[in-house]
């Protein structure tokens, strides 16, 4: 055995990367970690995930590498891997965390602020023969007691997050399409938010007042983080739709019509039935996005 590895070619490694990672999402989904006064107790719940977590980005990192044409070290240093990806790779990688952050509940106060504080944080201490114990210990827990002095901190939300980002932004190099950025969980949750919004303008062309409100910008959403909102600019027979701050009030003279309210407690079977269509695929109202980790 020479020791020699040899990498699949890239649209095998999107395609298994891809269904491995979808795979533990589900898996987490349906039986997540349950929070226990006893912490061993809660971790040895995440055991399974976090352990697939850590391979999950190892692969995800060295997916990227390969990728690139660039050979990926015989490591399995998180931090280490991640210093090895071109600095544009990187800071793609660190805006999806940055968003995720800001965007998914209660992660806002995860206590790595940065994907690189996370990184260090999974690789956890070096032994006396300078190999890191993070995963180990994680990897041996159950039975073991750990080499460091803590448990790495871990997330799985942030483990899955972060190998996502991964995957599109293998999908990306390979295809030379789409824009990891807009993969983000902010964009993500607003494609959720427009699956109503379709059903909700559906509804509003099929009724007698459609048509008779002039050119305006309607606010749908918001605002984010980002000072960013969901909203429509109707401009005679054109409707643009938008994820962006606000435009200057001073730079547009279009009447500003807010509708967050209305969408609020919008009703999509109470909808269509006022428009004469009592049976629809539609007309279950969905679950609020907020509640799940929204992926695919």
């Amino acid at each position: 055995m020479t020791g020699k590895i040899t990498y699949k070619k890239p649209p095998y490694v999107l395609v298994w990367l891809r269904a491995a990672l979808e795979k533990e999402w589900q898996k987490y989904f349906a039986t997540p970690v349950r929070p226990d006064l006893m912490p061993g107790h809660e971790a040895a719940q995440a055991w399974g995930y976090v352990v697939a977590g850590y391979f999950l980005l190892e692969q995800g990192f060295k997916a990227i590498l390969h990728v690139r044409g660039k050979k990926p070290p015989k490591i399995h240093a998180l931090s280490v891997l991640f210093a090895e990806l071109s600095q544009e790779d990187q800071d793609t990688l660190r805006a999806h965390y940055d968003d995720f952050r800001q965007t998914f509940p209660g992660i806002r106060s995860f206590p790595l602020g940065t994907l690189d504080d996370f990184l260090v944080n999974l690789d956890g201490e070096r032994s006396s023969r300078g190999h890191y114990t993070g995963s180990f210990d994680w990897r041996y827990f159950p039975t073991e007691e750990g080499k460091g002095k803590s448990m790495p901190v871990v997330s799985i939300h942030v483990m899955h997050e972060i190998v996502y980002g991964c995957v599109r932004l293998v999908g990306s190099i390979h295809r030379g399409s789409d824009e990891p950025s807009r993969c983000s969980y902010s964009w993500r949750l607003r494609r959720y938010r427009w699956k109503d919004y379709r059903d909700w303008l559906m509804i509003r062309m099929n009724s007698p007042e459609w048509g008779q409100g002039g050119d305006r910008l309607e606010i749908l959403w918001g605002p984010d983080y980002r000072d960013r909102y969901d909203y429509l600019v109707f401009e005679g027979d054109r409707i643009r739709s938008f994820f962006a701050p606000l435009p200057n009030a001073e730079a547009t003279e279009l009447a500003v019509v807010d509708r967050r309210s209305e969408l609020d407690s919008f009703d999509p079977a109470e909808g269509f039935r006022s428009i004469g269509w009592v049976a629809s695929h539609r007309s279950a109202k969905r679950r609020d996005p907020e509640s799940r980790h929204v992926m695919y």
